[in-house]
């Protein structure tokens, strides 16, 4: 089977900072298609449901942008506009494709876009500024929001600065949000980054701490998520600095994968009927800084950062265990994947 996807990077303007590429999950080869130059770091990619746009964030200080791209024949950026905030770092959309939800870093605030029909034209409707800190001075002196994504309705926002995911309502005919008080607390200097959620295992959101390294579990009592498990997504032999990045699950929901920048790895976790985790397996990520993956089949394609390469991994989907199979591809500052549809 072959896969399409873009990748985001790190890069200037004048330089490839979108690229397109394919992977062959019979071979594991990678075959760079294009690249276009015109944008700054386009650190986080999203395609809209009907396929036909792609957005990014521009990663700036002290302001960032959302751009807009047709795919009407290859990519080609339509317009741009501001983020209302500092770094953007990550673009979310609403169930039905009718909201843009934008995570500004640095600023530690969310932009609300509303989308007409076909994804082309986005306007500000909300801008919702985060106040606060954390335990951890260096990187938890404000809020830092990171990533959102709705669940069961409700919006829940990373807050890095603040360990909290934040918990909004939606309101479709404004694309206003308001708090329904169902935000989750996560422990002092945890440092939530992303969070992942699988039909697999309803009523569970699994987030991984950043300045911690640890996937915790939160399962739904009573309309609210609480912690039922905290879990080290490191190596036990590891000493230094590290900072987890992405959490995502196998298609099938068996497994979960944390990738680390510091030890550099890949974690695997067998998720077990009761929704609860077991440690599967590490592996190296190929290079250093694995800021992002994703998952093709029973191959992962890790996004190194500070390395300048791309590396492919297989997994089993029964034990979690992973094998470095190339690490080869350069590529400068890979920071993020979008799956595109699958080829036969």
């Amino acid at each position: 089977m072959k896969y399409e996807f873009y990748l985001g990077s790190y890069a200037a303007a004048g330089e490839d900072s979108i690229y397109k590429y394919e992977l062959d999950t019979e071979t594991g080869i990678l075959q760079r298609k294009n690249a276009i130059k015109g944008i700054h770091n386009p650190s986080y990619v999203l395609l809209h449901p009907n396929e036909k746009v792609l957005y990014s964030v521009e990663e700036l200080t002290p302001e960032g942008r959302v751009a807009v791209f047709s795919r009407d024949r290859m990519l080609e950026k339509v317009f741009s506009v501001s983020s209302e905030g500092a770094d953007p770092c990550h673009l979310a959309l609403d169930e039905n494709g009718e909201f843009l939800f934008v995570s500004n870093y640095t600023s530690g605030s969310l932009s609300v876009f509303r989308l007409d029909p076909d994804g082309r034209e986005i306007v500000l409707v909300d801008h919702k500024q985060h106040k606060g800190c954390g335990k951890n001075t260096e990187r938890q002196e404000g809020p830092h929001v990171h990533f959102s994504g709705i669940v069961d309705g409700i919006l829940y926002v990373c807050d890095l600065g603040l360990d909290c995911l934040v918990s909004y309502k939606l309101d479709r005919e404004t694309g206003k949000l308001s708090d329904v008080k169902k935000s989750v607390r996560l422990p002092d200097g945890f440092g939530p980054r992303h969070f992942a959620v699988n039909s697999t295992h309803p009523g569970f959101i699994y987030v991984v701490g950043e300045l911690t390294g640890e996937v915790a579990v939160l399962k739904k009592n009573e309309g609210v998520y609480e912690i039922v498990q905290k879990i080290s997504s490191l190596p036990a032999f590891f000493e230094g600095d590290n900072t987890a990045a992405a959490i995502k699950f196998s298609e099938d929901g068996k497994v979960l994968f944390i990738s680390n920048r510091g030890s550099d790895s890949i974690t695997s976790f067998i998720v077990l009927e009761n929704g609860m985790l077991e440690t599967g397996d590490i592996c190296s990520s190929g290079g250093k800084g694995p800021r992002d993956f994703e998952i093709f089949d029973k191959m992962i394609v890790a996004a190194n950062q500070y390395t300048d390469n791309l590396a492919v991994i297989k997994y089993s989907e029964d034990t979690g265990k992973m094998q470095l199979v190339s690490k080869n591809e350069e590529v400068p500052k890979p920071v993020m994947i979008q799956v595109l549809k699958r080829k036969n």
